[in-house]
């Protein structure tokens, strides 16, 4: 090797981007929590707190496994409550909680060292998979009891919970449910204190039923995982310094059995392979809607301290295009305060059976002060509206009256207008994908009909408004963006095709170092002037290693310690040897910035807020190396129990959608850098990830899990996409051309590339060849397993060289094109 690069900043001190962007990811923290309840107890005037629960110390700042982020440090709800002025008066509770929490995470070690013991280093790969399988969960606390009360008046109770990748949650005390001792301790506080303060500090919901037998709860606030600035982001609400504004991006049930399929989700029916996605399209709202479920919260529901007048305008349309101007008006005295407007569509029924309200738009106001009026105009195009007729394989708008409703929740809505269309029409023409290998029936929502009023105002459309967009289903021509791209290709043998085409694995010097990526393209193509290019983890930031050395001829070395993510097995031994010696060697820093999770950056309902943190994990992507963020997750949120929803973004798909699409506009406004978003598609559940099969009609398949991904890749233009582990009705997802291929490519027009999810065609999974051919252009992380795999398949004919030349060449068009390499005139 010639020459290396590394990327970073030469000393450990903070940068001013590393403050600039705390305080985005506080600003991002404050704007995204929910406000779920208030009589009046916040916001918090008196300065002194009792605070508890297992969250108020040890705050969850996001999920674990490929989410974390190695930030400089992070403000939890107790330091983020004195950095408000508050003084906590009592600390020997969170003290007794501290050994607990010591004593469980060293038994937790101790475990997976059982585990791990006798993994050769030729197996680092797999240990780490048994590591990453075993997430640490937050042990229960001691109760609180009366020596541990004082006379501060209020209380603080932080709920805190973990997840992360590789297991889902449960239904069991300390997870879905309140332990025994959270609920006595709950009870005992509204006992003694005038008002008590409830935090959840949780990726996802929870069982708050045992709140509705406890009086003098005053306030429930839905922190979510705030990031590293969450502590004091949760500081600037309980103060008033900023008037909550979060909206939720799921609806919460009242009780675990409301929502759809609860008890077949992962193994709760005895089989976690099989999954029948039997609720159909009535995910989330749709399903509580349907069947006149009441919720606790419904969907888009928050508070807030001050109030709001929606008035609707005159709505009026052009060709398929509506647009509903309202005014929102502060109507509060006291405080200043943002709001969200959401507009629903009643679709008419007929051949197909439909949701009573579908989300079609929505839009937040700027900070109005009181008596301040703001007017934003909610635009959707009634062909988005449209259904899938698997019979026809085509989206189809049926004749009737759509009625538009305006409101700021799912609940709570005024009929705007209604949008009348004289026929039924084709809006797309299609080809069926997906087939169902073992059918099953779904659930039937009950019949619906509503009159709407002569008072309401109508807008007409005609059929021959609607265009009807035909696609042609070919196999994607092999385009080389540039003639250095194609001169490249044509001189690639058979053997370097495939090198280009699996990852480049871990180990070994490389061209371009950012210590801790999760993965990178091959380093053994330098002699046609193909360095390698890295791959970061994601959602939350930029997941590296913070500190890290390179001798002289570019091996990497540690700074003071390996890593604490590498202390395990037979790794620890091998410290001294990797440290690098004091003064000596390269430096380079990475402290990235751990924002809030997907989960609550939704919940601002803040497209241009979540564009600026995309914007700003851009900058931490080209100063660190980066030339693909694995992010962001878009995987509905179609059970609370998903261990990984804390990363994806919303329960609905065009919120959904719709964010994806902004934080990817936000790194890609930078040049040279991308985005990869995942997983396609129906990873809703980590238990058996690896083989489970995810068995979805296709009008389901297309109307809720894939329409987040259309969106996302029409609207943002991703650099890559990621398959999922799953199968899809049987099929893997890397061997699916009706996904890879049909939908994404043809349908949606995607022309980066596509990459497996990490060793998901490794062993007895998915195929190598199958993956390539279908449209899955990479392998990852690589493996020898993976590269002998293809060359076989390609002396027998499962693949071709032409299949090779197209997969490399989506490759190669994105690796000339990124920063790090045109950066570079060394080679």
């Amino acid at each position: 090797m010639k020459h290396f690069n590394i990327y970073g900043l030469p000393t450990d001190r903070e940068s001013k981007r590393e403050l600039a962007h705390r305080k985005l990811s506080r600003e991002a923290a404050a704007e995204g929590m929910v406000l779920l309840k208030n009589d009046g107890t916040l916001p918090l005037r008196g300065k002194k707190l009792a605070l508890f629960g297992i969250g108020a110390r040890k705050t969850v700042k996001g999920g674990s496994g490929s989410g974390d982020v190695h930030e400089r440090y992070n403000v939890n709800i107790e330091d983020g409550m004195k950095n408000a002025g508050y003084e906590i008066l009592n600390t020997s509770w969170l003290d007794g909680y501290d050994k607990i929490f010591d004593k469980a995470r060293a038994d937790w070690v101790q475990d997976i060292e059982r585990k791990i013991k006798g993994f050769a280093p030729w197996n680092v790969i797999k240990m780490f998979d048994v590591i990453h399988e075993s997430t640490f969960i937050w042990p229960m606390s001691d109760a609180v009891k009366t020596s541990d009360l004082d006379d501060s008046g209020v209380a603080m109770y932080v709920i805190g919970r973990q997840a992360g990748e590789g297991a889902d949650r449960t239904l069991r005390e300390n997870d879905w449910f309140l332990s025994g001792n959270e609920i006595s301790d709950l009870k005992l506080l509204a006992s003694h204190y005038n008002k008590v303060i409830v935090v959840i500090n949780c990726g996802g919901m929870l069982d708050l039923s045992p709140l509705d037998e406890i009086p003098n709860i005053g306030a429930i606030i839905y922190f979510v995982q705030g990031g590293q600035e969450g502590g004091n982001a949760l500081g600037d609400i309980i103060s008033g310094k900023i008037s909550p504004s979060g909206k939720l991006t799921d609806t919460w049930a009242r009780r675990y059995e409301d929502y759809p399929c609860a008890d077949s989700f992962g193994s709760m029916d005895g089989n976690p392979d099989i999954t029948d996605y039997r609720e159909g399209i009535y995910v989330g709202y749709r399903w509580f809607d349907a069947f006149d479920i009441t919720p606790r919260y419904p969907f888009g529901f928050g508070l807030s301290y001050t109030t709001f007048d929606i008035t609707v305008k005159q709505a009026s349309s052009q060709d398929t295009q509506v647009t509903v101007p309202v005014t929102i008006k502060n109507t509060g005295v006291a405080f200043a305060g943002k709001e969200v407007t959401q507009l629903y569509i009643e679709k008419p029924q007929g051949k197909l059976s439909k949701e009573r309200q579908l989300l079609s738009a929505f839009a937040k106001t700027a900070l109005l002060a009181p008596g301040e009026c703001q007017t934003i105009h909610l635009n959707f195009d009634i062909k988005d509206c449209a259904s899938y007729d698997e019979d026809t394989a085509s989206f189809i708008l049926e004749k009737g009256d759509y009625g538009v409703y305006i409101g700021n929740s799912s609940a709570d809505t005024t009929l705007a207008a209604v949008v009348s269309l004289d026929e039924t029409v084709v809006t797309e023409r299609l080809t069926n994908i997906c087939p169902v290998t073992e059918n099953f029936e779904e659930i039937e929502a009950p019949e619906h009909t509503v009159l709407y009023p002569e008072t309401a105002q109508r807008l007409h459309i005609s059929a021959d408004a609607v265009k009807t967009r035909i696609v042609q289903y070919t196999k994607p021509e092999i385009h080389c963006k540039t003639e250095k791209v194609k001169g490249t290709i044509e001189a690639l043998t058979e053997t370097e095709l495939i090198e280009l085409c699996v990852g480049g694995g871990y180990g070994g010097r490389v061209v371009n170092n950012s210590s801790g990526c999760a993965g990178r393209t091959t380093t053994k193509l330098l002699k046609h002037g193909i360095p390698n290019i890295n791959l970061a983890d994601g959602p939350s930031g930029i997941n590296l290693m913070p500190k890290n050395a390179y001798t002289k001829s570019g091996s990497p070395r540690y700074v003071d310690a390996l890593p604490a993510d590498w202390q395990w097995g037979w790794l620890k031994k091998i410290e001294p040897f990797v440290l690098a010696k004091p003064g000596k060697g390269l430096r380079a820093f990475h402290y990235m910035t751990a924002f809030p999770v997907p989960a609550l950056q939704a919940q601002t309902w803040n497209e241009d807020l979540v564009t600026t943190i995309g914007a700003a994990i851009g900058t931490e992507m080209l100063e660190s190396g980066v030339s693909v963020w694995l992010a962001p997750g878009l995987n509905i949120h179609r059970n609370p129990l998903c261990g990984r929803n804390f990363e994806y973004y919303s329960e609905d798909p065009l919120l959904s959608g719709k964010m994806a699409a902004a934080i990817t506009k936000g790194v890609q406004s930078h040049d040279g850098i991308g985005v990869c978003i995942k997983h396609l598609c129906c990873n809703n559940q980590e238990e058996r990830r690896d083989y489970m099969s995810s068995d979805v009609h296709e009008r389901t398949l297309r109307e809720i899990y894939l329409r987040g991904f259309s969106i996302a890749v029409r609207e943002g233009k991703p650099w890559t996409v990621m398959s999922s582990y799953n199968k899809v009705n049987s099929v893997y997802t890397p061997n699916s051309y009706d996904l890879l291929t049909k939908a994404l490519r043809n349908e949606w027009g995607f022309d980066g590339f596509v990459m497996s999810d990490w060793n998901a065609t490794e062993g007895d999974k998915a195929s190598h060849c199958k993956a390539l051919s279908a449209g899955n252009d990479m392998i990852m992380p690589g493996s020898k397993a993976a590269r002998e795999s293809l060359a076989a398949g390609l002396q027998d004919g499962r693949i071709s060289r032409e299949d090779l030349q197209r997969s490399a060449t989506n490759i190669l068009n994105l690796l000339f094109d990124s920063a790090v390499v045109k950066g570079d005139e060394k080679l």
